[in-house]
């Protein structure tokens, strides 16, 4: 049919840029519609139809904003990890550890990222998923990856510089700390573990870094 948009894609395929404070409501609002949808239905069940319904506005209008839904699953992935690394990242600042009692930063920095897991599970069992089918997805987080174990790595390194750490291999540290960790907490938050079960983990998680890249006191 000529002269009728796509149902996927704008005319132009061009996503609009909200100028105007009505515009960026609407963005919000889509975009919050969207969350919502993604985590009752799960990602493949949702339509472009339900986030309109949702958000109160015509199905039309939600390809003004998105070309479709993938491109607002993008755009919710990067805000939502940008938010979680940020949280983290504040953490590993080494100005930020008490050199008087590093195992007590161990702790927090731990507590940090098992917290983390706590923001929209639902959404981050989606995005966990669509890491293996998305290679858009997996580079957003593969990017926020690499920058937290630089940013463990630069810790690691402060010990090491204060005469406090015991690492041999940096990067190897900085990646067994990192997955170790990550895969730990979102195993149990996501899962869904009790709270009992999540405090124990974080005790010995805790043990476990303190004693590979902590000197003996």
């Amino acid at each position: 049919m000529s002269g009728a948009p796509s149902r996927d894609r704008p005319p132009g395929g061009v996503q609009r840029q909200p100028q105007q404070a009505r515009s960026r409501r609407t963005r919000q609002r889509l975009v919050e519609a969207a969350v919502s949808t993604f985590e009752e239905k799960g990602y493949d069940e949702t339509t472009t139809a339900e986030i309109a319904r949702r958000a109160g506005v015509a199905v039309g209008t939600v390809y003004g904003y998105f070309p479709d839904k993938r491109a607002i699953l993008l755009e919710i992935v990067h805000d939502t990890v940008a938010q979680v690394a940020e949280l983290i990242l504040q953490r590993l600042d080494p100005q930020r550890w008490r050199a008087d009692d590093l195992r007590g930063s161990i702790r927090e920095l731990i507590h940090t990222v098992f917290t983390t897991r706590r923001l929209r599970p639902g959404l981050q069992r989606i995005v966990w998923e669509r890491y293996f089918k998305d290679a858009e997805v997996r580079e957003a987080l593969e990017t926020i990856e690499t920058r937290l174990m630089a940013a463990v790595k630069n810790l690691v390194l402060h010990l090491e510089s204060i005469d406090a750490g015991r690492v041999r291999d940096p990067d190897a540290a900085a990646y067994v700390i990192h997955t170790s960790v990550e895969w730990t907490a979102s195993r149990l938050i996501l899962g869904g573990a009790s709270e009992a079960k999540v405090e124990a983990a974080v005790e010995t998680t805790t043990d476990m870094i303190a004693g590979l890249i902590l000197r003996p006191a």
